[in-house]
């Protein structure tokens, strides 16, 4: 190509390039900047026709000196088009953008709640006219400012870390901030923020709907504060005691520190309780509060369990200084209270358990500080650190107590039967389900030893539904091979405070078939005496569906004749105690046969536990007992042994005789 074609191309390309510039005015709306542009491209051009001109004739020059000028010349040109290209694009998608937040806006117009509309940083675009009746601010004064500006400072940092992770990552995010009116008021606003996209799935911008939730979040606010603080100190109550201990464990533990826990008990406070009645006792209780928490720091928790009962939280305290706070909460509390015109001089027994030394768990840290506060009373002490030689819970005990919780899931219990004697025809009747814990390290751990704890931890409802449906459905195949046998059943108190006992069990029997006259339910006498008012309708309730209720360990508690006639009781079981003993203790042999006496004479069965010699049972005939359990004739076995007593291919005295030659052998 020569040098006057590439003068004429570089012509037409200045040409085109000042077209294309002049043609971005109506995109940017800066008509003045871009027609100096314009008139650049036109004076460069005129440039290139007047080389032409020279080149033609007009104008000498050396060839290689206008062939070099002109290509940079070209160069540039080609840059320039480019360059305006580029910018265009730009330009245009700015509008496109534009034009899709008018439209974005025009729909956020109609809707009735407030609605912001930010970039890709959380500068504010748009908001409707919602945002501006609640908030009182109108858009030119907030246009271009981040989000951020209306936060109140009540909601958490990691609430917005969470929201831009996740917006960020294209997904919607739904939340609660508290944000700021233009008058100060502080709102609660629900938000959900939505990233918006373009035709090519790129995020533009984020939308905020927000839902004003301020008097909903203060009645769940309300509702929480009442499900955690006492009623009528507005102290902490156990649960909210319990979270500020374990949350005090875990950072003394991170510290090395100690954690101190005390609970008192205010001495003598039933007397005034009945003698002035409970208003004066609770303004009392009221004032005691206001001591307690006048006398430890803010930092510290101060909480009431229930009753006169009241729990102090020490962190990063020796047992030196737990002692020295113990004396300043006791003298606070000594100080004289007048109240009605009455004075009262009260005083307090307090326990104190420490972490680490006396346990890591909440639980076990407060059941050895009530053991500290029993000690104290009982001793007149006044304050007193827990001693595990006066601890009746062993530390096997308490170890049981964490490990208990994961034994039904780790189906680690079973059930084993103890086989019922009817006395006058001495043939197997039933048994009696007993629960056993086979522990994978202990062996087996008998109910003794860990009821109390499944009770305490109220985990005793689970482990009874599990042992109901296992011996209702072991009833059942025992029942093919002999449709007169009956079953009893253990149930605690907590059992029958559960309403939905009686349905529970009333599922099973119709599901396995098995009659409920086949079934006695047996809870012990100072039990049902403890909680009977809470107890008579679940006890109807089994009545009405035919099952019968046995009383245990009859003789051991407190019964009145009254409640043996109103109760629906079939039987009494004597406890074991008196029987194993009723050959060697007149006393015993006495309480024995009037109890015998006595449950006839209300129309009751009566069942001798514990009968471990022949000579036994056959005074217990004599005195017309009905029934009878003890390893005379077996102890509880597992169900396969049943069973072949039940076809007869184990005698029950054959069993025994064994059982007692295998246990001489080995002792």
């Amino acid at each position: 190509m020569d040098l006057t074609s590439i003068l004429w191309f570089s012509v037409l390309l200045q040409v085109f390039a000042a077209i294309m510039a002049l043609r971005l005015i109506p995109f940017t709306g800066k008509a003045i900047a871009w027609i100096i542009l314009s008139m650049a491209f036109i004076l460069m051009a005129s440039r290139r026709a007047i080389s032409l001109l020279r080149q033609e004739g007009i104008v000498d020059g050396e060839w290689l000196t206008a062939m070099t000028t002109e290509i940079v010349a070209l160069v540039i040109s080609l840059l320039i088009v480019v360059g305006v290209f580029m910018i265009r694009g730009v330009f245009l998608k700015k509008t496109l953008d534009e034009d899709e937040l008018r439209k974005l806006s025009q729909v956020v117009e109609q809707t009735s709640s407030s609605t912001i509309i930010t970039d890709l940083e959380g500068n504010i675009e748009y908001v409707n006219q919602k945002f501006t009746e609640i908030t009182g601010y109108e858009l030119d004064e907030i246009k271009g400012k981040p989000t951020n500006f209306l936060n109140s400072g009540k909601t958490r940092p990691e609430v917005f870390v969470n929201m831009w992770k996740t917006i960020q990552a294209g997904r919607v995010w739904i939340g609660e901030f508290c944000n700021e009116c233009k008058n100060g008021t502080l709102r609660w606003e629900k938000a959900r923020v939505s990233p918006v996209r373009d035709g090519e799935e790129k995020i533009t911008h984020y939308v905020a709907v927000l839902e004003d939730v301020t008097e909903q979040r203060a009645q769940r606010e309300a509702l929480e504060y009442m499900a955690m603080h006492d009623s009528l100190t507005d102290l902490p109550n156990r649960a909210l005691f319990y979270d500020r201990v374990y949350q005090a464990i875990l950072g003394a533990e991170h510290n090395k520190s100690s954690v101190a826990v005390l609970l008192m008990d205010l001495n003598h406070f039933k007397v005034i309780n009945d003698t002035l009645g409970h208003h004066i006792g609770d303004q009392i209780l009221k004032e005691v509060a206001n001591r307690l928490l006048r006398t430890v720091k803010t930092y510290d928790t101060v909480a009431r369990m229930g009753g006169d009962e009241f729990l102090v939280l020490l962190s990063d305290v020796q047992h030196e200084q737990a002692s020295r706070i113990a004396k300043r909460l006791s003298e606070a509390v000594q100080e004289p209270f007048v109240i009605a015109g009455h004075n009262f001089d009260i005083d307090m027994s307090i326990g104190i358990a420490m972490y680490p030394q006396n346990g890591d768990d909440p639980d076990v840290l407060i059941q050895r500080s009530d053991v500290a506060m029993y000690s104290a009373k009982s001793r007149s002490t006044g304050i007193a650190m827990y001693d595990p030689d006066l601890d009746d819970y062993s530390v096997g005990r308490l170890e049981l107590l964490g490990e208990v919780r994961n034994a039904l899931e780790a189906e680690q219990f079973c059930v084993h039967y103890q086989p019922r004697m009817d006395l006058f025809t001495m043939e197997m009747e039933g048994v009696e389900a007993l629960v056993r814990w086979m522990h994978p390290k202990r062996g087996i751990i008998y109910p003794d030893n860990f009821i109390p704890i499944l009770e305490e931890t109220g985990h005793i409802t689970v482990l009874t539904r599990w042992i109901i449906k296992k011996a209702i459905e072991q009833l059942a195949l025992w029942r093919n091979l002999n449709p007169e046998f009956i079953m009893s059943i253990n149930i605690s108190t907590r059992d029958l405070c559960d309403q939905k006992l009686s349905e529970y069990i009333a599922e099973n029997l119709k599901f396995f078939d098995v009659p409920p006259s086949a079934i006695i339910l047996e809870i012990t006498e100072s039990s049902l005496m403890q909680y009977s008012r809470y107890t008579y309708s679940t006890i109807d309730s089994l009545d009405e569906l035919g099952i019968k209720l046995a009383i245990d360990d009859f003789g051991t508690g407190y019964s009145s004749l009254q409640y043996l006639k109103v109760l629906p009781v079939s039987e009494l079981k004597i406890d074991k105690s008196f029987v194993m003993n009723m050959l060697d203790d007149e006393d015993d042999a006495v309480i024995v046969r009037s109890t015998i006496d006595l449950g006839h004479n209300l129309g009751l069965d009566v069942v001798a536990e514990g009968v471990e010699d022949e000579e036994t049972s056959k005074i217990l005939q004599i005195l017309n007992c009905n029934h009878a359990q003890g390893y005379h004739f077996s102890k509880a076995v597992e169900e396969g042994v049943i069973t072949k007593m039940i076809t007869g291919e184990n005698n029950i005295f054959k069993l025994q005789n064994e059982e007692e030659i295998n246990n001489s052998q080995v002792s």
